[in-house]
């Protein structure tokens, strides 16, 4: 029986390698891996309006290149641990206001009931207006994320219909 000593497994270009670290066989990288696809999740909502608080189920896969979002409760579930960017745009309707919430494992990311990071108000009642929101958050993995309207006031909605002015994506930076 023949015995290889090896230390360090690169790969032909030397961008990538593992180190043996002892008698044990234990194995390190030493150049994580890099995501490739930054963008993550890409959904849309296209299955009615929205004017009631809870989560908002994005319930159109535009792209999930790590099959991590869930278009029947609307979370998107971490595949790795570090900072994710979530964006999330929608149009609001009519007169009142309404207010969105970044949440991860089903709690508000900043504050609570009023304290949201995506109010918007229109004093118009045949008002619309594109609202885009994003928000940064350290996750570790399984780490759920999600985006919840907290409320609305008199007669305002969130357009849910089959166009594209509702989104949810996000992305991860490492």
């Amino acid at each position: 029986m023949s015995t290889l000593n090896v230390t360090n497994i690169k790969a032909a270009d030397g961008t990538a390698g593992l180190t043996i670290a002892n008698s044990t066989g234990a194995v390190t990288q030493t150049v994580p891996p890099s995501v490739t696809t930054p963008i993550l999740v890409w959904a849309r909502k296209t299955d009615g309006n929205l004017s009631s608080a809870g989560t908002i189920n994005w319930n159109v896969e535009m792209i999930d290149t790590v099959n991590a979002y869930n278009n029947s409760n609307g979370t998107f579930t971490c595949p790795r641990a570090g900072y994710y960017e979530v964006h999330w745009n929608y149009l609001h309707r009519f007169n009142g206001y309404l207010r969105t919430m970044l949440q991860k494992n089903g709690s508000h990311v900043w504050g609570s009931g009023q304290a949201t990071i995506g109010y918007s108000n229109n004093a118009n009642s045949n008002a619309e207006s594109q609202v885009s929101v994003f928000g940064l958050v350290n996750c570790a993995v399984n780490d759920t994320l999600s985006i919840y309207l907290q409320d609305t006031s008199a007669s305002a909605d969130m357009y849910g219909g089959s166009n594209s002015h509702n989104g949810f994506m996000v992305k991860f930076l490492g």
